[in-house]
């Protein structure tokens, strides 16, 4: 990656485009030697100008090309996607500066076009079309809800002076407060509350309170993601509620990962929006009454923080209650304290939760577009989905327009109201309802076009909520060893205690599961397989729900997969089983076999990509989710050589869905959560040879690396999703 002297010292020989970019890349301690040809050949880039139209979806696809961890830091500040050192108040004022620019830059667009329109010029002409490009440009409004091209002149130029006008006034109002109290304030503190982590994610989305102080000297940093624009269809009410309280409560991280298994809770153990809709729709399709329903969000994160762990205080109501318990334990007798702390330890989670959300968190808001219809039959589905999707469209390209928009005579109230009403023809000449809506998480509530919203939101960070909370948690019984010492008599009885009652409560694993518990899991499951030889394979859901209700019992008594994967699915028999049912139901209409590809989604995925011999896993997995793309079979690890493949295996995976044409934000993150899974299990797979071998040194060797990405050995996994740069570092480490 040297080789300046290649570069020509002719200035005149230089492409000043190309200069511009270089000296960019240069600023930020990127080499441009070698980051040049990536931008061009990933990305298109070739100019500066070019450079500025990046989105968080591109940084991703960069992030893969990274080789060292501050890479992704100088990348960031390239595509100021975040502050870097600069303070809260500064980014504040560049983005205003930059919204001013947008505006004086659409204003002159503006009147260029009104004294076209005067003169008599058509939109239809070549210079009235590149005119209109720019104005849309510096409103930031999406090509695809461009004003139609049938629309006069005049009308575009009344509506977008409106816009204008709307712009100025709300950015004239902008008003902000200190760091301390936007975390105090923003979604009530739902920063500082507490979660409680069960294997129900019902439990997770509960409101609690404060459980943490704000840490002292707390200030915020920029943003470390993009503004996103998403879509999501559901098939009931039940699953778009459960998802959009997922979003408001967890964030956007927690939304995807739910659905890898990652985090505690998975789609067969949780009320998630996954099981929801799987379970609705099967009720709906029965009764002939069913409901769909899509929703487009803008993700729009503007500040971000992190909670390190010692400048992490229990709240003094917590504390208070933490100090009853312990003077409540002198006083128990040995034989009752077990259900005396799992009746006050419980009170205590269900008021302040277990754990705390370190991060990193992410403040700003979302705007959202919703279209729903019910009670139409079947055989409908099919039109409705595209009425509901026009109708969805039209009202999101109206949203970009003035607050008392109409959609072509298709919405009929206003969008001031924020819902409006879509008629469409059915079948049998039966109508259909589209019911439209907006609503926001966070920004001012009363405003309905985007435009105006945004630029509220981003100049006034008293409208901002927490958008984010991350998927790194840190437990109660941790923070008051590491900071609350002084306040307890013998703190490591009050955090023993914490832990003994959050196993018996939750079942869930504060450490390994070792001896007789591991034992008897291992001869359960044994018996169970030698009972599945005796199946006579029929493709019937049925035999799918015997296999789910075993792997639950199976989890809630080891508190987690590994029997699962190491002794069941690793198992001819069940392999065979799964592929002869796969091949019955491939022959069958795709309506009638949803719900056997839910239920083997919820049996394989993502523990099948940890099973190291599975020769027909791929096809499986290819049928189970429509698509040719799997991620690689794991290989037998038991050795550095075999990790290191492993890793780069999964290295390939991340990069081949990332650089996807129609790869998203959300489909990555969703990659991301099967490779971090993946790669937990291989390394645990490892360790644990390791330690039978007695090969000490090089154990100790492989946890200092993969503790510096964040690897907890109590937990067996990440505390964060592993991308492309955390991966080539754990690859450079062992291969040096």
């Amino acid at each position: 990656m040297s080789g300046e002297d290649e570069k020509p010292d002719d200035p005149v020989q230089r492409d000043p485009v190309q200069e511009e970019l270089l000296t960019r890349l240069d600023g930020v301690g990127l080499c441009s030697e070698y980051w040049l040809p990536k931008l061009r050949d990933k990305l298109g880039v070739t100019s500066l100008q070019a450079l500025k139209h990046l989105q968080y979806e591109d940084y991703l696809k960069l992030e893969c090309e990274v080789e060292h961890p501050w890479e992704k830091r100088a990348l960031q500040q390239l595509l100021k996607l975040r502050g870097s050192k600069t303070t809260m108040k500064q980014l504040q004022e560049e983005r205003l500066e930059r919204l001013q620019k947008k505006q004086e830059k659409a204003k002159l667009a503006l009147e260029e076009l009104k004294e076209m329109q005067e003169s008599g010029r058509s939109r239809q002409e070549e210079e009235v079309k590149c005119k209109e490009e720019q104005l849309w440009g510096a409103m930031d409004v999406p090509r695809e809800y461009w004003v139609s091209s049938e629309k006069p002149l005049v009308e575009v130029i009344e509506n977008m002076q409106k816009q204008l006008n709307v712009l100025e006034e709300s950015v004239s109002k902008g008003e902000n407060i200190p760091d301390e109290e936007v975390l105090r304030r923003a979604s009530g503190g739902l920063a500082l509350q507490g979660i409680y982590r069960t294997d129900k994610l019902e439990d997770m989305l509960e409101k609690r309170e404060l459980l943490i102080t704000v840490p002292d000297g707390f200030k915020l940093s920029g943003p470390e993601q993009g503004s996103l624009f998403e879509t999501k269809a559901f098939s009931s009410s039940r699953a778009e509620s459960t998802f959009t309280k997922t979003m408001e409560k967890l964030g956007f991280s927690t939304s995807v990962a739910a659905k890898g298994g990652f985090g505690g809770f998975s789609a067969e153990t949780s009320t998630d929006y996954s099981t929801a809709s799987e379970h609705e729709e099967t009720h709906r399709s029965r009764s002939e009454h069913m409901y769909i329903c899509t929703a487009k969000y803008n993700y729009i994160p503007l500040a971000s923080c992190y909670f390190p762990k010692d400048q992490l205080r229990l709240s003094n109501a917590a504390l208070q209650e933490l100090t009853g318990i312990e003077q409540l334990l002198s006083r128990t007798p040995e034989p009752d304290r077990l259900e005396m702390l799992k009746s006050r330890c419980g009170g205590f989670f269900t008021r302040f939760g277990s754990h705390v959300n370190q991060g990193p968190l992410h403040f700003g808001g979302i705007f959202w577009w919703k279209a729903s219809s019910e009670g139409f039959r079947a055989e409908q589905l099919d039109e409705v989905k595209k009425q509901t999707s026009d109708a969805l469209n039209s009202y999101v390209g109206g949203s970009f327009m003035d607050s008392g928009f109409s959609v072509a005579g298709v919405v009929k109230a206003s969008m001031s109201n924020s819902a409006a009403s879509f008629q469409g023809t059915g079948r049998e000449n039966q109508e259909t309802k589209i019911q439209l809506f907006v609503t926001k998480t966070g920004g001012p509530h009363d405003v309905d076009t985007l435009a105006r919203w945004k630029s509220e939101l981003v100049m006034n960070n008293k409208t901002w909520c927490v958008i984010d909370r991350g998927l790194q948690l840190i437990p109660v019984w941790d923070i008051i060893l590491a900071n609350h010492r002084q306040d307890f008599a013998d703190v490591h009885q009050v955090s023993n205690s914490l832990r003994a009652a959050y196993t018996a409560l939750t079942n869930q694993s504060t450490s390994p599961l070792f001896g007789e518990g591991l034992i008897s899991a291992v001869d359960e499951a044994k018996a169970f397989l030698e009972d599945l030889k005796t199946w006579h394979v029929t493709g019937d859901e049925e035999q799918l729900l015997k296999l789910m209700d075993f792997k639950q019992k199976l989890n809630e008594r080891t508190k987690d997969y590994s029997v699962w994967i190491s002794v069941c699915l690793s198992d001819k028999g069940l392999q065979d089983f799964l592929e002869k049912t796969v091949s019955l139901c491939r022959e069958l209409p795709a309506q009638n076999t949803f719900s056997i590809r839910s239920r083997l989604r919820c049996l394989l995925d993502p523990h099948v990509y940890s099973v190291k011999n599975f020769p027909r896993s791929s096809l499986i997995m290819q049928w189970v989710f429509h698509t040719e793309d799997a991620c690689p079979n794991p290989v037998s690890v038991s050795d550095f050589s075999a990790l290191t493949e492993t890793l780069q295996q999964m290295k390939s995976y991340i990069q081949e869905v990332t650089y996807e044409p129609l790869s998203s934000a959300e489909t990555i993150q969703e990659a991301k959560v099967k490779a971090t899974t993946h790669v937990s299990l291989a390394l645990s797979s490892l360790l644990e040879g390791l330690r039978e071998r007695a090969q000490t040194d090089t154990e100790l060797l492989l946890l200092s690396i993969a503790a510096s990405t964040g690897y907890q050995v109590e937990s067996h996994t990440f505390q964060h999703l592993l991308g492309s740069p955390d991966i080539n570092f754990m690859l450079r480490e062992m291969q040096t």
